[in-house]
């Protein structure tokens, strides 16, 4: 809705975040903070390492005012708020110009190193079946704001920038959805794209070693703070009592929430105590690379209420995604999901990129998998062994540029538990050199266990990988599932995406 001066100056001074107030006069009837998304009489956010020039052409397309960080003087005359933190700012004057549109809707957050996906995915299902359709979704993959195609778009964000966000959500209003799923990330909290936001539901899935470096969080202290800042922000927590770091978990979470708001859920152990004092726990009944079936149990009379006991069958493999199912199960429990919706939810659930499996009558099995990091890489290796005959298992992966840089010791330690043969290539390099990234990993593989195959080319390292593969190997292809473009030099460069290689490999092989 067009906001006034005045209003956009009550808003921020309600947050403390103005320091400097304009008379303005005017009317917004548009937000940006990219110079190429701008309409007349339009409020821009310069954020960022903003190049002042590009504020002089965004002028003549019709900004007409300003929200500008301290020290920021190139403004052009144009009507400024100066406040202490762009990012805070234009999440609160966003979420005023869409009218609040989190408030129409029942919000679940979901964070974790890993799973958020996966979990996001099977949590939109289950709500998608109980509301007719009327979920929508943020995730890394997708954001979802009705259910015609015209309001699937591409993710570039696993959390959008708040301006995006409110519009996508008002979308979501306008097209009749009642509920959204949201990935919630470290990078959310500390660049504050969630600002202000809360949530009905928070989900923390776990918390592993991740994200650490110069552009992302500088230690891992840092890390871990954002990420339970999702715990701040929401009215019930669903939480892995079998995370790391779970006493530094609960103890934040018990601050904030009343005990009947805090869910918490874990595998079942042999010895009860070891349940860590879970309302839920699951087992197993049965697996295979093509689903699971798994049981719950409740422990009391709160978890009672949520009327969750019973066997259900998952369409994706893994204790680890039947751990994921029962988050995603407390949580939409907790807005209004029934028990059938749960079940059919489950059995229909396809997240793109995830454990796709593709057979070859010469070549044996290939997997495409986004697993980026120490904990996913490991435990899709280690679950593709128990589950598969495995002669040889190759894997082919890479590390983004200029993000992430804890995670290569790590992938090369997970090559060193479950790889046979490393084809370590190119991932998002952006302004890395790949050889460099790619020397980073090799120096953490036992090369003396597993042999190393550095070949830059991503597509070539697949179609090697593939056609040096016996019947009885299986290929695993990480990092970039569907990816239909790699991030070179600020560029998202065109790319075939994995499963299209492997597709495209295989059917060369076969017809020869």
């Amino acid at each position: 809705m067009p906001l006034s001066g005045e209003q956009i100056t009550n808003y921020l001074a309600d947050e403390s975040l103005v320091l400097d107030a304009p008379d303005f006069k005017g009317e917004i009837q548009h937000l940006a903070y990219n110079s190429q998304d701008v309409e007349p009489n339009t409020l821009f956010f310069i954020k960022g390492n903003f190049k002042p020039e590009y504020l002089e052409d965004a002028k003549t397309k019709g900004v007409v005012a300003v929200v500008a960080p301290v020290g920021f003087n190139e403004t052009l005359g144009l009507p400024t708020w100066v406040v202490d933190d762009v990012a805070a700012a234009m999440s609160i004057v966003s979420m005023a110009f869409y009218d609040f549109p989190q408030n129409k809707l029942a919000l679940i957050g979901i964070t974790g190193t890993k799973g958020k996906t996966s979990t996001a995915y099977m949590a939109h299902e289950i709500l998608n079946q109980a509301t007719d359709g009327k979920a929508a979704l943020s995730s890394t993959l997708a954001v979802i704001t009705g259910q015609d195609p015209q309001y699937h778009y591409r993710a570039h964000l696993t959390t959008p920038e708040s301006l995006d966000l409110f519009r996508w959500m008002h979308e979501a209003v306008e097209n009749g959805m009642t509920h959204m799923v949201m990935e919630v990330s470290s990078q959310a909290y500390k660049k504050e794209r969630v600002y202000g936001l809360r949530y009905d539901v928070g989900v923390f899935l776990n918390i592993s070693e991740d994200h650490i470096g110069p552009n992302e969080h500088p230690t891992f202290e840092d890390y871990i703070e954002c990420k339970m800042e999702l715990f701040d922000h929401s009215d019930q927590i669903v939480l892995n009592a079998d995370s790391g770091h779970f006493p530094e978990l609960i103890e934040r979470a018990e601050l904030a929430v009343p005990k009947d708001g805090l869910w918490l859920y874990a595998k079942e152990h042999a010895d009860e105590d070891d349940d860590m004092g879970a309302d839920i726990s699951y087992r197993t009944m049965s697996e295979d690379l093509q689903g699971s079936q798994f049981a719950l149990t409740h422990h009391g009379a709160q978890a009672a209420e949520l009327e969750l006991d019973g066997e259900y069958a998952l369409d994706m493999p893994g204790d680890f995604n039947q751990g994921n199912a029962t988050a995603a199960m407390m949580a939409t429990r907790l807005v209004g999901a029934d028990a059938t919706s749960m079940v059919k939810g489950l059995q229909e659930v396809k997240v793109p990129g995830r454990m796709q499996e593709l057979t070859s009558q010469k070549h044996g099995t290939i997997y495409v998998d986004y697993a980026h990091n120490y904990a996913s890489i490991a435990a899709l290796l280690q679950f593709v062994r128990a589950n598969e005959r495995v002669d040889k298992l190759r894997i082919v992966v890479g590390a983004p540029g200029n993000k992430g840089v804890s995670r290569r010791p790590g992938i090369g330690e997970a090559i060193n538990e479950g790889a046979d043969i490393a084809y370590l290539t190119s991932d998002d390099p952006q302004y890395e050199n790949p050889a460099d990234i790619v020397a980073e990993i090799k120096a953490h593989v036992d090369t003396d266990k597993v042999q190393v195959i550095e070949e830059l080319d991503r597509t070539q390292a697949i179609t090697d990988a593939i056609t040096h593969s016996g019947p009885d190997d299986v290929v695993v292809l990480a990092g970039k599932g569907l990816d239909e473009y790699q991030k070179i030099d600020g560029i998202d460069t065109p790319y075939e995406n994995d499963w299209a290689i492997a597709n495209r490999v295989v059917n060369e092989l076969e017809a020869e």
